[in-house]
C-alpha cells in the first residue's frame, strides 16, 4: 500500500467518523427537543391543575364572577389575582407555541381555557385592568379570540344543576 492510498483510506475513515458524529449529535438534539417539549407540557399541566384546585378551595370565585351585585374589594382582588395566574399560564403556553416548544395542537387545547376565564362581563372588565401586565402580542391575540364571543352562562347552569 502506498502512502497515497493510506492517505485516501484515512480521509474516508475521517469522513465516516465525522458523519457518524453528526448523526449522533442530531439524535441528541432531537432527544433534547423532545425533553424540552415534555417539560413544557408538564409545566402546563401543573399550571392548569393549580387553577382548577383554586376553584375547589374557593368555590365562591364562580359566584363572584357571575353575580349581579357588584363584588366588594376583597372579592375583586381574589378574582383579579386568580385571573392573572390563569392568563399568565396561557401567556406562557402561547410563548412556548410561538417559540416552537409546543405544537399547534397542544396550544389549541390549552388556549380554550381563555374562553372560560374571560367568560363573564366582570372577568372581561378585570382583563381590561390587568392586560397591561402581559405581553402585547398575547393581549392582541386574546382580543382577537374574544371578539364577538358572547359571555358564557356556565355559572348559571352550574347553579341550576339539581
Amino acid at each position: 500500500m502506498t502512502l497515497e492510498q493510506a492517505a485516501l483510506i484515512a480521509q474516508i475513515v475521517g469522513v465516516v467518523v465525522v458523519a457518524a458524529t453528526l448523526i449522533y449529535l442530531a439524535m441528541q438534539v432531537h432527544q433534547g427537543a423532545q425533553q424540552m417539549r415534555s417539560e413544557g407540557r408538564q409545566a402546563q399541566l401543573t399550571y392548569d391543575q393549580t387553577g382548577v384546585y383554586k376553584f375547589v378551595d374557593f368555590p365562591e370565585l364562580g359566584r363572584i364572577f357571575s353575580q349581579a351585585e357588584k363584588p366588594g374589594f376583597e372579592e375583586k382582588t381574589k378574582l383579579f389575582f386568580w385571573m392573572i395566574g390563569q392568563m399568565r399560564a396561557r401567556e406562557y403556553e402561547w410563548l412556548q407555541y410561538q417559540n416552537g416548544a409546543i405544537t399547534r395542537e397542544s396550544w389549541e387545547t390549552y388556549h380554550g381555557v381563555i374562553y372560560f376565564v374571560l367568560g363573564t362581563e366582570r372577568s372581561r372588565a378585570l382583563w381590561e385592568v390587568c392586560s397591561g401586565y402581559f405581553n402585547p402580542g398575547f393581549v392582541e391575540m386574546v382580543g382577537g379570540m374574544m371578539k364577538d364571543v358572547p359571555p358564557t352562562d356556565l355559572w348559571d347552569r352550574l347553579e341550576d344543576v339539581g
